[in-house]
This record gives structure tokens, sequence and C-alpha cells, in this order.
């Protein structure tokens, strides 16, 4: 018999009690198809006897100084949990941990369910549970079809931002790319503790990007390379990763937030779950739930409230998980909407049976040389806007820092030369979207690449700026494929991207606001501006971007409204 108690706070799962949990434990090292062994934790209730179904998490982050709390709720509901360290990570043979030759990740899975098929406890059912990485791992278990697993239960998880540093637009999350896999090695190689401040040794602002490894002291990392050499094909890498959702054969219950870095990969796989999926119930069952929250949870108490942290989710996650092992052809959540978001603004929460909601309607805005947003067409005295894109002084996200600040006022960083801004006119009724914002215009750049970024925010009667969400375009990519294709000087190209999905209300006396300029660093990578190969030169070039607003040449803002009434 075994007693854990709380531990470090980093390792109590958001269910687990502040008190010992009795439990048997059985530690095993489990043999892959190709001779590497996983260190497999099994929790079983105590005094366990016949069969029962089992909770799966498979993670990155198992230490070697102790075992992973078990899993409380499991135990309490008579079920057996499972836990166990990917290859390459915790007391796990593998040698690197290389997120970017993800199979394996899907062969281990497949040889685990294998496995349990084996073992006398196990009753044939079993489902999986876990966050960010852990989440992905639910995403490679269910691309197996392995007839063991009945749903996953995927939390702030990656699709493509696992497996490597694009992004949608073209650009490249930087200082996720440089923390994370940099941090994964050290841990590997020399324990938790002392993992350096990347942030103190300016780590995201060393060029050439392809060899911050060797500056952070780490000589030549293969899978931080690998990690970042997504950046040259970025499109192929994104569908790389949505391929094997068609051999989905369960249920997911998806939940992200709209301040997470994975927002619009939390939504996208609830799409493809909806569109690809195998099954019938796969399509039908799964659920998506979008809150207030960044990658770690509610960080805007103040605004959101306590009671909508996203540890609210949590028994309804566990409902949906039970009732798929007690009857996985049956709804987990009967009579429910597959899809629950968070409407900023007004703070509540809405129901819809698809995303985008099928009451959205697509509704057009224009923006003005002289920097408002309005529904009217551009006047025949409409000028260009320009500003200058320095890569050197760049546009920060979050103040500069990694970490992610929420639901943040932007009225700061608004005051810089180098970005355009935009506002309507003041809301007289509440104007509700709820879906995916895009916008397009015409620009020129005085240079052979830029990035061009967009920003939606909600302008509050007291001139709070606050941020709903952000999207980009680089001008390489600008034509969505992998065939990289150099600005001409001072040539005027049309640009149109996704800025991102949103849902918001903005009231009587509030204002919306369009930001444009030319980078969001560090949370992605600075555009050199050179037309060099991503991440391979130290050189910085200065940009002059004139973006149009003619008749001929309209910038346009297309969001999707909620018409009063419906929702």
């Amino acid at each position: 018999m075994a007693n854990q108690s709380n531990g470090d706070r980093y390792n109590v799962t958001d269910i687990t009690p502040p008190y010992d949990i009795r439990c048997d434990i059985k530690i095993l090292m489990l043999p892959m198809r190709d001779g590497v062994k996983l260190h497999t934790s099994i929790y079983f209730p105590p005094e366990f006897s016949g069969k029962a179904g089992v909770i799966l998490f498979r993670s990155p982050y198992s230490r070697t100084t102790w075992l992973d709390l078990p899993n409380a709720e499991a135990l309490k509901a008579d079920m057996i949990y499972i836990s166990q360290a990917s290859r390459g990570t915790g007391w796990s043979e593998g040698g690197a941990f290389d997120p970017a030759e993800s199979h394996y990740e899907i062969s281990d899975a497949e040889d685990t369910f294998n496995w349990l098929k084996e073992q006398d406890f196990f009753n044939g059912s079993c489902v999986m549970t876990g966050a960010s990485y852990p989440g992905w791992l639910q995403w490679c278990a269910a691309f197996t079809g392995n007839c063991v697993l009945k749903g996953v239960s995927p939390h702030v998880a990656p699709l493509y931002g696992c497996t490597g540093s694009a992004r949608t637009g073209g650009g490249n999350a930087l200082s996720f790319a440089e923390k994370w896999m940099l941090a994964m090695h050290h841990r590997r190689h020399y324990g938790y503790a002392g993992v350096p401040s990347y942030e103190d040794m300016k780590l995201n602002w060393h060029l050439p990007v392809n060899t911050a490894d060797d500056f952070a002291g780490y000589q030549t990392n293969k899978p931080f390379q690998k990690f970042i050499a997504a950046a040259a094909k970025p499109y192929a890498h994104m569908a790389a990763n949505r391929k094997d959702f068609a051999k989905i054969r369960v249920p997911a219950f998806i939940s992200g937030g709209w301040f997470d870095a994975f927002r619009e990969e939390s939504i996208e796989t609830f799409q493809l779950m909806k569109n690809s999926a195998a099954t019938e119930n796969a399509r039908n069952f799964t659920r998506l739930v979008i809150g207030p929250w960044v990658h770690s949870g509610l960080i805007n108490q103040d605004i959101f409230g306590e009671e909508n942290d996203m540890r609210a989710t949590s028994k309804r996650r566990s409902t949906f998980l039970v009732n798929l092992l007690k009857n996985p052809d049956a709804d987990p959540l009967p009579g429910e909407k597959q899809l629950r978001v968070f409407i900023l603004g007004e703070n509540r929460w809405a129901d819809f049976d698809n995303w985008p909601p099928p009451e959205s309607i697509s509704r057009k805005f224009y923006l003005h040389s002289n920097g408002r947003i309005s529904g009217s067409l551009p006047g025949e005295d409409e000028t260009e806007l320009s500003y200058i894109s320095d890569p050197a002084a760049p546009v920060l996200s979050n103040n500069g820092a990694h970490g992610d600040l929420g639901y943040c006022d932007l009225r700061e960083s608004e005051e810089r030369s180098d970005i355009l801004l935009y506002t309507s006119e003041k809301f007289t009724g509440k104007f509700t979207i709820a879906g995916k914002v895009s916008i397009s215009f015409y620009a020129s750049c005085d240079q052979p690449d830029t990035d061009f970024f967009a920003t939606l925010s909600d302008v509050y009667p007291d001139g709070r700026s606050m941020i709903c969400v952000t999207g980009m375009i680089r001008a390489r990519f600008r034509n969505k494929n992998d065939q990289p294709e150099l600005l001409e000087k001072n040539s005027v190209y049309h640009f149109e991207f996704d800025i991102g999905n949103i849902a918001a209300a903005f009231l009587p006396g509030h204002r919306m606001r369009i930001r444009i300029c030319g980078q969001n660093f560090p949370a992605c990578d600075r555009n050199q501006q050179t037309g060099s190969p991503i991440f391979a030169d130290g050189v910085l070039n200065k940009a002059r971007c004139s973006i149009r607003h003619d008749a001929e040449h309209p910038a346009i803002l297309t969001l999707p409204e909620i018409p009063s009434g419906k929702i």
C-alpha cells in the first residue's frame, strides 16, 4: 500500500485533493515494438480485485525524483489510473525527447493499448486525459483507431504546435519554440532543477535563430533544429498533422482558452472531428468548450469571475469520460449541445450546435485613412497610410515576456508610431460576434519580405483597449503555400488572412479597434525583412509598409455577427 501526499504544486492534477490518497501501485518498464521501454505506473484502487476501466495519462513531464500523483477521481470511481512517461523523458528510455518525430507517440500509444488487452485487470475500455502536450498525445493515441480507446479529453492541446514552430499565416512561435524545446532538453539531461532563465539571457533576441541552442549552451540540438525547420514549410507541416483525423473512431471532450496560444488549434480539432472523424459517434458526441483562459487557466479573475476558472469544466469532462467507459455507444452528455463558449464583454456562456455558429452572418466593415472603421465604402479622398517596421525595435507581445497576459489593455503599445489604428464609432446597441474574424487589404513594401499583424480589440468607455484576437500573414507565404514568393520593391499586393476565432459582445458605448503593425515579438519571430531563408542570418532590415484605402483598393474587416435575438 502506498500513500502519496500533495508534493510539488507543479505535480498535482486539478482534481487531486490536498490529503493523502490510498492506492496500490505497480511500476514497470513497458517495452515498445522497437525495444525502447517506457516507465509506466499503474494505480489500483485499495483492495482492488476483478476488472476495471482505465484512465490513461501519457506525458513528457514526468520527473526522475518522485512518482506522479494518482488521479484521485479515477480511484474514487474504482477505476485504474495509468501514468506513462513519453520516450526520452522521465525514467523512460528512448534518447532525446523529439516531438517532431510524432510517429513514435502514435506507435507507443498503440503498443500500450495492445499491452492493456492482455492484462487480467482490464475490462476492455480505456479513456485518456491531459492538457497541453499530454493533450496532443491523446490525439496521437486516437489516430491509432485502436478498439481499446473509448474517448479522449484534450485540454489546451496543440494540433501542429507540438511538432514544429510554424503557425497559421507562416509565422513562427519563437518564444515557445526556444523556451519549451530547450527546457525539455535541459530537463532530460540535467533535471528539472536549474533550468536557466532564457529571458534573462535574451535568448529570443539572439540571431541567427538556428544557433539559439548553441547560444544557450547546449551545442547543436537536433530535436530543436527539427522543430524550427517547420518554418520553411509551414503549410505542409500543418497539413501533415490534420491528415489522421479520418482514422479517429471515438469522441473527444476538447477544451481551450480564448487567450491560449493553442486557441486556433483547439477549435480546428473540433472542426476536424465534426467533419472528418471515422464514426458517427465520434462526429456527433464530441464537445468543445472555450473559456476566458490562458494556457494555465484564469488570470483575469477581477474581470471574468473566479467561478469561470477552467477547473469548472472538470466535472463535466469527468462525466463525459466515465459515461463513455460505461456505454461508449451512447452520448456521454445527453441533451447538451456540442459547443459551449464564453462571450467576452458580456461575460456569459453560450451554447451552439457548431462552429462557426450557424446563427452568424458575415458583416463587412471598411478601414478608412482617417483612422475610422465604418460600414461605408471608401471615399475618393482616401489616401494610403505608412509605418516603418523595424525588427531591431519590434512591437512587443505581452510586454516582451514569454508568458500570456490574457485579457490585457493595449493602450500603451498603441502609442507607438509604427502601428496603424482604426476605431469605430461608439455602438448604440450590443454588437455580438462569434466565429472567425478576417481582414483583407492592399499594401506595398520597400523590402522583399515583411509580416502584417492585425489585432481586434474592444475599446471601453474609459479608453481601455482590451485585446480580443490577433492574427498575421507573412508576405512570402501570402498565397498560402510553401513556395516563397518575395515582394518586388514598392509593388502593390493583395493580402487576405484570418485574424482568428473569437466570441465577443461590444456593449453600448464601446468601440471596436483594429491595429496593424509589423511584429508581435516574442510570441512570433521577427521577420528580418531581408528575404533570406528564415532563421538563417543575423541581418535586420527596416521596411516601409504602406496600406491603401481607396475604392479600388479597399481595406475590409469581415466579422461574424450574431444578430440580436439569436443568442
